[in-house]
């Protein structure tokens, strides 16, 4: 029969306990730190505003047989009705977080994976948008006009 030495004494286990609960506490505050950042620099609405604005130009591109939007004044005449951001679009605060080359070709642009967009982005990028739905739906339609079937 093996013997199994004595546990851990009392002062270990304290010591675990402690440095567990340290890092709980650390973890949770370096948690709360990034919220506040994201909060204070406007990450979260400026990746809403860009997911927006793939929609608004996938719609704008639908309604206009393939052409690409020329000036804000352009996209903000796509009817919003009924769509999912329809409550929550306003493009004031979409102008001071997207940017969007209205020169662009959207034969060019057909042309492109989601990695290669660039033609809507965020003034301040940290997020990758590549494997977002809006956008690859904004390029399907985009190819749909544009490439060869």
């Amino acid at each position: 029969m093996s013997h199994i030495g004595p546990g851990p004494d009392e002062r270990t286990n304290y010591r675990r306990k402690v440095i567990l609960t340290i890092c709980l506490i650390l973890a949770v505050l370096l948690s709360v730190a990034a919220s506040l950042y994201r909060w204070h620099n406007g990450v979260d609405a400026q990746n809403y505003a860009v997911r927006v604005m793939f929609s608004v130009t996938e719609d704008y591109v639908k309604t206009h047989q393939g052409a690409w939007p020329r000036s804000w004044e352009d996209l903000e005449s796509v009817p919003i009705a009924g769509k999912w951001y329809e409550k929550s679009l306003d493009y004031k605060l979409v102008k001071q977080h997207v940017v969007i080359d209205f020169e662009a070709s959207p034969e060019e642009l057909a042309k492109q994976v989601p990695a290669e967009f660039h033609a809507i982005d965020a003034k301040n990028p940290v997020f990758d948008f590549a494997r977002d739905p809006r956008l690859v739906g904004l390029l399907r339609t985009l190819a749909s006009f544009h490439n060869d079937k």
